[in-house]
């Protein structure tokens, strides 16, 4: 039996032309949400070079190998699937003309609309701010911060977030970046000011309280529907109510002890004054919470009639919360504030978990595309969390998604490595084996092992 002497050369080219990935639920995901038509629809694609979806999903993939940014031009493993340079993330995380805003809102709807059979009074948007930490003084548009927690200043990007929660699950939908008048750099990048970029930075310049309302109405226009917005007293202003029940969502938030008056029965008080002469000796036991509140009707001048809850642990701490919805009991008030909660779950998840504020680049744009990037990976999570009919927290399920990610990359290695020695010997053994024969075998193999859809097992 007569072979060519390029038979092993010849059996590499044609696996060459074959390129196969080892499936894992996360590729899924991306397929089965059309990623790459949202991209497309939001002005995130590239004429020429290596498609915008291959390099969202290898900078998506990044806190499940648990690798940093430079991994993706220095990893064998990561290499061999996309030739990208370095220079190619960068222009990706750095091009102000991308539409972050929108295709997270596309991503978030849908995962929603996948996900959600919530009755509307079930359905709240939270809204609250985090820094993003940096430590690098020349970064666009850094500036220092009172971190509340810490007790210090902090220098980062003061970040204004907004999710969605269905009472099960956080989706967050949108992030603002706030910087205040201490900038280390005072340079900011010029560019185009019709684009994306260029309104990102003028809104970093505005108030925290108008941002807020302003990133409301677009979820209103976007289409989400919600029984009310939750948050702290850091936007407890009248004018701040007034203008979010403008939009059309009624306010549940937690009140400041100062100076604001409320009338009542016809004469002003601060909220002092209301508990300590009013709600102090109108004290009852809420249903299914071991304090006792009580209720008052008063008015705002901008507002208008809200509902005032006093609430107590018996002893000398009291607190304040406000409803605009006035057919809402103390129990339903108090429900819906503690839910406030699964934003700082999401702070946390994204910090500790899925590379919040980890982006290496100076520029603004990078910052906002790398946060970006974190809430395209929790609404990906929570997508396979419903998806797989899952309960409970996203850490067991990153967890078995990154040591799954990590064994396919291990098996796609290995493989590679036996291919490779299959290949270089095949010489050996010219005069018994034919050429259709062996790559009828590997076909067989690799069609085994790529077609290995384990499904999600995470007990959460």
């Amino acid at each position: 039996m007569n072979h060519p002497k390029t038979f092993s050369l010849s059996l590499q080219k044609h696996f060459s032309q074959k390129p196969r990935e080892l499936d894992s639920d996360f590729r899924r995901a991306f397929d089965n949400l059309k990623l790459r038509s949202l991209l497309r629809c939001c002005g995130i694609f590239k004429e020429r070079g290596i498609d915008t979806i291959t390099l969202l999903f290898w900078i998506a993939l990044l806190p499940f190998f648990k690798k940093p940014m430079t991994s993706l031009w220095s990893s064998e493993y990561i290499a061999r699937k996309i030739d990208a340079k370095k220079d190619t993330y960068y222009r990706f995380l750095n091009n102000e003309r991308f539409n972050w805003r929108k295709l997270v809102y596309k991503l978030a709807t849908k995962v929603i609309a996948l996900a959600d059979q919530t009755p509307l009074k079930q359905k709240v948007i939270i809204a609250d701010d985090t820094i993003s930490n940096k430590t690098g003084k020349d970064m666009e548009l850094v500036s220092y911060h009172f971190d509340h927690k810490e007790k210090r200043q902090a220098l980062g990007y003061q970040c204004l977030q907004i999710g969605y929660h269905n009472g099960i699950h956080f989706f967050p939908l949108d992030v603002a970046f706030h910087t205040s008048k201490r900038r280390p750099n005072t340079q900011v990048r010029q560019i185009d000011k019709r684009t994306c970029g260029w309104k990102r930075r003028q809104e970093a310049f505005e108030k925290k309280t108008d941002i807020l309302v302003q990133m409301l109405q677009y979820a209103w226009n976007s289409g989400i529907d919600a029984a009310c917005v939750l948050f702290d007293s850091w936007f407890s202003y009248d004018s701040v109510i007034h203008k979010v029940v403008e939009t059309g969502y009624d306010v549940v938030c937690r009140l400041k002890n100062g100076n604001v008056q409320y009338q009542y029965q016809g004469k002003k008080y601060t909220l002092k004054q209301l508990w300590s002469q009013f709600a102090k000796k109108q004290l009852r036991w809420i249903d299914g919470y071991p304090v006792k509140g009580c209720c008052l009707i008063v008015s705002l001048p901008e507002t208008g009639e809200v509902k005032l809850l006093f609430t107590s642990d018996g002893h000398r701490n009291w607190h304040g919360f406000l409803a605009t919805d006035l057919s809402l009991s103390a129990s339903q008030i108090v429900d819906y504030y503690s839910r406030r909660w699964a934003i700082e779950v999401f702070f946390k998840d994204a910090k500790q978990m899925l590379y919040l504020g980890k982006e290496q680049s100076k520029t603004f744009d990078a910052a906002v595309s790398g946060y970006s990037m974190v809430m395209i990976r929790y609404l990906l999570l929570i997508y396979l969390i419903n998806n797989g009919r899952l309960i409970g927290p996203l850490g067991p399920l990153f967890r078995e998604i990154s040591d799954t990610e990590l064994m396919l990359a291990v098996a796609d290695k290995l493989w590679e490595q036996i291919k490779q020695s299959l290949l270089k010997s095949i010489d050996l053994f010219l005069d018994k084996i034919e050429y259709k024969s062996v790559t009828k075998l590997i076909d067989i193999i690799e069609n085994t092992m790529f077609g290995i859809k384990p499904p999600l097992t995470a007990k959460v």
